[in-house]
């Protein structure tokens, strides 16, 4: 297991709230990998281990019959957003650490509004029987929706918030967590650019509306977008950047600030120019004067920092020589910059395509209005919106009689006491499935013609993948090199070596050495 030390240079400050991002590509590969998986797809374990209070994912690629695995953590309010008719992808949560009575920033933390999607058209209960939309009622919708629908008619912003990509919290604080999945383009079609830049042009309007009533933002998550020309491993090689400078990164600046500006402005790239212009802290040219988001790791960090990715191709294994690109971020309002106390990423974090990001914010003079104001949990927090209070959906197949109780948070908790039958009926239930998988399997087998004597296990011995292709020779670095299958239309099916190493830029040992040789 990684040590918590490792997460920051100096661990966790105690006056200091940690947020964390990270886009886990599906939570439950997620638990695949160490150390999480060894923590019991908990969590509140994984949580407590990054030393987190406020936890943005990204890309749960989740279902709704899957949410009460995610949707009740001790200690922590769960938000959580997964697309309406697309089951199974995108989807974004956030999760927010009850803070104790004792604790300073008690009434500071309180969560008071809790909104899912950017546009605020989406609908929360109204009663048993009802609905309406958070800009429609204004104990539940967070504001700042003013301007949104200059050329934004209604059907075309459910469509916006149709795939699960956003969900806002607001604290007694005033401060307002976006977590937000934006939209990639992955096909590059015309449809999807379209998709992408009315997200991002929505969503960063919503950030200026928020601003303008007084609210201070923190957006964090998945940008899908390069800020700049040195958080793109392609673009300093396309440019023709030194990856590594001894003399401390001067001479880089002076050498990117130009080219970092065409890269930004490229008209190819619309999303990139709308994205630096809500960044305090952009190379644009007078983007300062309009930009209200502060970039919390290059702040730390500083822009001498190089090679600073947050995802990498793991089909071309680029994550071994860092061969990435950096579209993961915290940006909070520039009100809160004195607050930002230290950040960075952590790529030693496996798990995903993508590593986390953190920051600690010192928030001890973000006081409140009010210490006694009644807080009301928001009707969308996961144990409301998904009806997770009383039992989990996968006990209902099970004959259990519920003894309710409360916890000290006031959620109503379940205790299952098996009845004197359900043994019986539960062998009953396992005997059943354990014989239609026989029949099923067999059907199979059946349908396949496989043979019935063929069908039980070969006692010949399986012939090896040396035994097909012999020894792996050799690449340059003197190791062996690795077997590929050629995809192009001359040599289809062909197999051939190549060295193991990933790609990287031409200048690093540690890359490739661009071994090639046919099997």
């Amino acid at each position: 297991m990684l040590p918590i030390e490792n997460l920051s240079q100096n661990g966790k400050d105690e006056n200091t709230i940690r947020f964390l991002t990270f886009n886990v590509n599906g939570i439950r590969t997620f638990f695949h990998y160490q150390p999480f998986s060894q923590m019991n797809q908990s969590l509140k374990s994984v949580f407590d281990f990054f030393e987190a209070d406020i936890v943005t994912f990204q890309e749960l690629k989740t279902e709704k019959l899957s949410i009460s695995k995610w949707g009740k953590v001790d200690g922590f309010y769960s938000f959580i957003s997964i697309p309406k008719t697309r089951k199974g992808y995108s989807g974004v949560g956030c999760w927010l650490r009850i803070p104790d009575r004792k604790h300073p920033l008690y009434h500071a933390l309180q969560v008071v509004k809790a909104e899912e999607g950017i546009t605020g058209y989406l609908t929360v209960k109204n009663g048993k029987q009802s609905e309406i939309s958070y800009r429609n009622d204004a104990n539940q919708g967070i504001g700042g929706y003013d301007s949104l629908d200059s050329d934004l008619d209604e059907k075309c912003a459910l469509e916006l918030d149709s795939e699960g990509r956003c969900v806002m919290v607001e604290l007694a604080c005033g401060i307002v967590i976006i977590s937000v999945y934006c939209p990639a383009n992955s096909n590059t079609s015309e449809e999807g650019e379209l998709f992408r830049i009315r997200f991002l042009k929505v969503l960063l309007r919503r950030v200026r509306n928020l601003n303008k009533i007084g609210k201070k933002v923190v957006l964090m998550g998945d940008i899908n977008v390069c800020r700049d020309l040195i958080d793109s491993a392609e673009a300093l090689e396309t440019f023709s950047i030194p990856i590594t400078d001894p003399m401390g990164g001067t001479k880089i600046e002076s050498q990117c600030r130009d080219k970092a500006i065409q890269f930004i402005i490229n008209p190819e790239t619309p999303h990139r120019r709308i994205f630096n212009q809500i960044l305090a802290d952009s190379l644009l040219p007078d983007a300062d004067k309009r930009g209200l988001l502060i970039d919390t790791t290059r702040l730390i960090q500083t822009r001498n920092r190089l090679r600073m990715y947050t995802v990498w191709n793991v089909l071309k294994n680029l994550r071994p020589s860092n061969y990435g690109s950096r579209i993961d971020f915290i940006l909070v309002s520039s009100k809160l910059e004195g607050c930002v106390k230290t950040g960075d990423i952590l790529p030693e974090v496996s798990g995903s395509d993508h590593c986390p990001v953190y920051s600690d914010l010192d928030l001890r003079d973000q006081g409140t209005e009010s210490s006694t104001t009644q807080v009301t949990i928001p009707k969308f927090e996961a144990r409301y919106k998904y009806n997770l209070r009383n039992h989990d959906v996968l006990e209902m197949f099970a004959k259990r009689k519920p003894n309710k109780e409360s916890n000290k948070d006031g959620y109503r908790i379940a205790k299952d006491v098996d009845t004197k039958r359900s043994g019986t009926k539960n062998k009953s239930l396992d005997s059943f499935f354990q014989k239609k998988d026989r029949i099923q399997i067999a059907t199979a087998k059946k349908l396949l013609g496989i043979p019935k004597q063929a069908q039980e296990k070969s006692s010949r011995p399986k012939l090896t993948f040396k035994d097909v292709f012999g020894k792996p020779p050799l690449c340059k670095h003197g190791e062996e090199s690795m077997l590929k299958t050629s995809k192009t239309s001359v040599n289809p099916g062909k197999k051939f070596w190549i060295c193991k190493r990933s790609r990287g830029d031409s200048n690093n040992t540690e890359s490739s050495c661009g071994f090639f040789q046919w099997a």
